[in-house]
Parts: C-alpha cells; sequence; structure tokens
C-alpha cells in the first residue's frame, strides 16, 4: 500500500515554521511599558527596522514606514537610531511622521544599500559622518533641551558573516571616536552584532567599560538565543539609567507583504541627566 506523505511533509513545514515563529517572539529581555518620557530625562531608541529573510535584500521597505513611525512615536524618544533603512527617502518620511519639529540625519553606510538614520526633534549643533569598519557611522550633537549637549553616534557593525575583525574594528573606531569627542555626555547606539556578556572578562568589552557604562545591560537578552546585540553604552560611565522607563518593546507578529520578519525589536533606555 503506497503512503500518501504529501499531507505529513506539510504537517512537518507547519510545526517548523510554528516552532521559528515561537523561537523568534520568544525573548526573556525586559519590556519597555509605554510612556510619556519625564522633562528631566533623556530617552533614546534604537531599532535595526531590516528584516531576517533568505533574499538579499534585507532592509526595509516602503510599505513599513507608517507602521515603523506609529511605534516610534509611540514610545516619545527624543532621540531615535535607525538601521537597515531601504533608502534616504524612508527617514525622512518617518521623520515627517513624528511631528513638524522632527529631522532625520542620514548616511549610507556602503552596504547593501542600507542607510543608517538618526531622528530628533531637538535642535543639532554638530553632525558628521565616520567610517568604521568599512562602514559609515552618523554622528550629531544635539542640545537635550536643558542647556546640555548630547554627542550621539548611530552604529551598525558588519555581520559576523562578513568577517570578525571587520565587526570587532567597527566597535573599537566607533568607541575610540566617541572618546576623542569633547561633549559632556555621549552615547554610542545601534546594532553592533556583537553578544557582549555581563561577566565577560578582558578583551573589547572590559575595554569599552574602562570609561563608557552599558546602558542596556539591565534590559537582558533581547536577541535570539539568550543573547544581546543591540547597545547603547553612555559616557560618563555614572550616567544614570532610568531602568522602569527602558527596555525592549514588543511587536505584533506579522508575516504578510515582507520578504520575511523582523529579527530586531526597539531598544529603549532612558537616562536621568
Amino acid at each position: 500500500m503506497k503512503v500518501n506523505r504529501k499531507p505529513l511533509i506539510f504537517l512537518l513545514l507547519l510545526f517548523v515554521t510554528a516552532a521559528l515563529l515561537l523561537w523568534a517572539r520568544w525573548r526573556p529581555a525586559q519590556r519597555f511599558d509605554l510612556s510619556a518620557v519625564s522633562t528631566s530625562d533623556f530617552r533614546l531608541v534604537t531599532w535595526n527596522v531590516g528584516y531576517f529573510a533568505i533574499t538579499a535584500n534585507k532592509n526595509m521597505r516602503d510599505l513599513d514606514v507608517n507602521e515603523v513611525s506609529n511605534v516610534l512615536k509611540a514610545i516619545d524618544a527624543q532621540v531615535v537610531i535607525l538601521q537597515e533603512l531601504g533608502e534616504l527617502l524612508q527617514a525622512t518620511r518617518i521623520a515627517g511622521n513624528m511631528g513638524t519639529n522632527w529631522q532625520a540625519y542620514s548616511v549610507s553606510t556602503g552596504h547593501n544599500g542600507q542607510v543608517l538614520t538618526i531622528l530628533s526633534p531637538l535642535d543639532v549643533e554638530f553632525e558628521e559622518d565616520i567610517i568604521c569598519g568599512g562602514r559609515a557611522t552618523k554622528g550629531v550633537t544635539i542640545q537635550d533641551g536643558i542647556n546640555k549637549s548630547v554627542y550621539v553616534l548611530g552604529v551598525h557593525s558588519p555581520h559576523p558573516a562578513r568577517g570578525m575583525a571587520a565587526k570587532i574594528a567597527s566597535i573599537r573606531c566607533s568607541i575610540e571616536h566617541a572618546r576623542t569627542r569633547s561633549e559632556a555626555i555621549r552615547l554610542v547606539a545601534g546594532d553592533l552584532n556583537y553578544n557582549f556578556e555581563e561577566n565577560r572578562s578582558g578583551g573589547l568589552y572590559t575595554d569599552i567599560l574602562t570609561d563608557f557604562g552599558d546602558g542596556t545591560i539591565a534590559a537582558g537578552e533581547t536577541y535570539y538565543a539568550h543573547t544581546r546585540i543591540d547597545h547603547v553604552f553612555h559616557y560618563p560611565k555614572t550616567l544614570t539609567v532610568v531602568q522602569d522607563e527602558s527596555g525592549m518593546v514588543d511587536l505584533d507578529t506579522r508575516i504578510a507583504d515582507i520578504p520575511g520578519f523582523r529579527d530586531h525589536w526597539p531598544i529603549v533606555v532612558s537616562y536621568q541627566l
């Protein structure tokens, strides 16, 4: 008797897909509860808005501009850093959706058409582009509203598949550049593609923590397989993180009309300046 294996194969594929979705969504990180930012606090968001997909182009599609804008508006941040936009115009459109005072400060990273942008409604005194690890990064100096200048460096380090050397060079270069800045407060944030572990001694992480603090350590594991690769480092290291106004933002599951699913979720860090 010949057995029809097609239903079994279909069920197996269905099971694997469901398991993959559950695995992709389960993260033990601290969640961010939507709340208005305090007048004395400074809130930053970093978010890689690209997709986990088997296609070559994993950058954000135009159809996600409004959805991303709505998520960001609800977070009520003063600074937003986005990685893996598909084009410069997307950053401008998101800034327009955020409000009349919002501006986009963007750079093409030089890899697969990806765009990195820093969005803010605050006054920007200075902006620059720096090449680190073969990728362009964006730096801006922002007036935080209470007469303090904050230097923000947005980074998207190369994926490990591109080589560990390039990734580490990107991170080291970004941190070293922030060290040379004169602003009293400096933030280095983005998708660094590096799993910094709290108990790891020696090497790159220890070097960073000599004068920078880890703003996302308390949020926990915000990426797959008990890892965290989206980071915010702050100078001085004594800067206070408002823990109950920080964490990861949950996103709804959605597969239609995009080449894959979002593997990064927004990471929020609020500082008491």
